[in-house]
Formats: structure tokens, C-alpha cells, sequence
């Protein structure tokens, strides 16, 4: 740990599948879960093993991941949960020591879910509980349901948020809502793939940067954090680098200041050459001495020639970790 709080990640650099990188399973509860992680495998994106979780026997058929498991077979006979939330949690627990056997010496679990339903929303909780008994660091990205979905999907949503928040050690919400307003000619479809994209981004980068000499350091910063801010920016050379960030903390979720924050995540996608490493640790601790004192930050950039001089910028904020 560095003596101002502030660690940067991935110095190893190098792909994604080095031996050093830390081992990650990323797992798509329910249908919307498994649809994000369908189209991680469209783009031709491994973020490490990818498991699929459904209730649902025949929609299970034709999902693409490394593994496949039919959750709960017995309490629902495979037809899904009817969008009731207590039958996910039993069906999950139905399967219990097959999810620990594949989640075993696994070092991150990333869990993504679509929250209103049954099956994702009743699964996501216990399977973020079962990857911490496996001693895994658990982080929950999900998106809460549109809202002409409907009060039901959005009350499953509240509640299945909170128990997340509960047993996740770090938890963050993307509002479908939010994608729609982004464009006012944006169709239904549109929205969910940039849903799908705003989850799928931090994965990437995660998968990128963090080698397993990062871990003991993640797992202090981070460790029963709960509840976390998640947001996303992007500039260039002309308009300031520092408008990624910026911009990535104004479109927080929920909405919060750095300074009721002692806990960030910051991740860089940048080009081959600038911004230099100089002015991302100066971007970086701008935002680390506007939170708690006695902050911890992680930072790390991942360099694509593609990126040419853009930038983006992942931010995930938290308060103080529980006790």
C-alpha cells in the first residue's frame, strides 16, 4: 500500500490469461444475467469462466457459456420462478454444494443479474453469499427493471437490491431508465444493449488490470464495502482528460459525493501513448484527497491503440466497509 492510500493496479501488464492475473468467474443469473454475458460472448470478449444460471430449462438450452446449470430443478421443475423471488432463493439453495463446487478457488465472482424477476433476483443474494463462504471476493453488477416494466419487477428489484447489498461485498445498480433517456430515439432493444454494455465495461477492465499481487490490497479496500456508486465518463485531448472522470462521477448511481466516500475503484481505458501515467495519478489524486481522510483508491489504465487519444473512465465509489 502506497503511503498516501492511493495503489496502482496491473503494473505487471501483459493479456488478460496470464498465469499472474487472478482467476475470475463471472455468472449470469436469470435471464437478463445470462443475456449480458450471451453478449460478452458474441463480441468475442472471455472475462474469464462463464457460468449461466437459470431456472428456466428450455431458455437454458440456448445460452452460451463455459458452464451451464439448471438452478433449483426440483423446486421449479425448470419452468422458471413466475417472477417470484422467494422460489429463486429456494431453488438456489436446492443446488447450494454444486454452485460451491463451481465457484471453488475461484479469486472474483462477478455476478450479473437483471433485478425484477424471479430468478435473478431471488438467485443473485445467495449466489454472492456462496462465493464469500468460497472465500472469493463477490461484486454484484446489476440493472434495475424500466419503469413501465411494472410495480412488481420494480418491488423485486428493492428488495432483491437490498439483500445484495447485504451479502455482495461490493454491490452496484445500473437504472434501465437511465439508457432510455440517454437518447430520445433509443429503442427499447438499444437500451437494453447499452444496459448490457455500462455492466460489461468494468468487467473488461477489471479482467485487464488486476494481477494477483493487487488481490490483498483489493480485498482491504474493498471487502464488505456493500452498497457502492458505480459510474462511467469519457473525453479526449481536446475537450481535458480530466472530463473522463469528472464526467464518470457526475453520472454516478445513486448520486453521492466523493466526500462521504473512503473507498474508489478507478479504471482507465486509454490509447498506447497519452495521457501519460503522470496525468492519470494527477486525475486520480485530485479525486482521492476530495474523499475521507484515510481513503483507499485503486487505480490502473488499460492502453489500446484503438483508443487513439480518448479516454474513458470507470469509477466505483463506497463508504466506509462494515464492520
Amino acid at each position: 500500500m502506497s503511503h498516501d492510500g492511493i495503489h496502482r493496479m496491473g503494473q505487471g501488464a501483459g493479456g488478460p490469461d496470464r498465469p499472474d492475473r487472478p482467476s475470475m468467474a463471472v455468472v449470469g443469473c436469470g435471464g437478463a444475467g445470462c443475456n449480458t454475458l450471451a453478449r460478452a460472448s458474441e463480441r468475442g470478449w472471455t472475462l474469464g469462466r462463464h457460468v449461466a444460471g437459470k431456472t428456466d430449462a428450455q431458455h437454458l438450452l440456448s445460452t452460451r457459456a463455459h458452464r451451464k446449470i439448471l438452478i433449483g430443478r426440483q423446486t421449479t421443475g425448470g419452468r422458471g420462478t413466475n417472477m417470484d423471488i422467494a422460489l429463486g432463493e429456494m431453488a438456489c439453495h436446492e443446488d447450494r454444494d454444486q454452485l460451491h463446487g463451481v465457484l471453488a478457488e475461484i479469486d472474483i465472482v462477478i455476478i450479473l443479474a437483471g433485478l425484477g424477476g424471479g430468478t435473478g433476483s431471488g438467485v443473485a443474494p445467495v449466489m454472492a453469499k456462496i462465493a464469500r463462504e468460497r472465500g472469493s471476493l463477490a461484486i454484484s453488477l446489476s440493472t434495475l427493471p424500466f419503469s413501465v416494466e411494472g410495480s412488481t419487477r420494480r418491488d423485486n428489484a428493492m428488495v432483491s437490491r437490498a439483500n445484495l447489498a447485504q451479502h455482495a461485498d461490493l454491490s452496484m445498480v445500473v437504472p434501465n431508465d437511465t439508457m432510455l433517456e440517454s437518447g430520445s430515439n433509443l429503442s427499447l432493444l438499444d437500451a437494453f444493449a447499452m444496459a448490457d454494455d455500462s455492466l460489461l465495461e468494468p468487467v473488461r477492465l477489471l479482467r485487464r488490470l488486476l494481477t494477483r499481487e493487487d488481490m490483498p490490497w483489493v480485498r482491504t479496500a474493498l471487502n464488505g464495502a456493500g452498497a457502492a456508486h458505480l459510474g462511467r465518463g469519457g473525453s479526449d485531448r481536446r475537450r481535458g482528460y480530466a472530463k473522463a472522470l469528472d464526467g464518470a462521477i457526475a453520472s454516478i448511481f445513486p448520486p453521492i459525493g466523493p466526500n462521504a466516500c473512503s473507498r474508489a475503484l478507478v479504471m482507465f481505458h486509454a490509447g498506447s501513448d497519452e495521457p501519460d501515467d503522470r496525468t492519470l495519478l494527477e486525475i486520480v489524486r485530485s479525486l482521492h484527497l476530495s474523499m475521507d481522510p484515510g481513503a483507499r483508491t485503486l487505480w490502473g489504465v488499460h492502453r489500446d491503440d484503438l483508443m487513439e487519444d480518448r479516454l474513458r473512465a470507470v469509477v466505483m465509489l463506497a463508504t466506509k466497509p462494515k464492520r
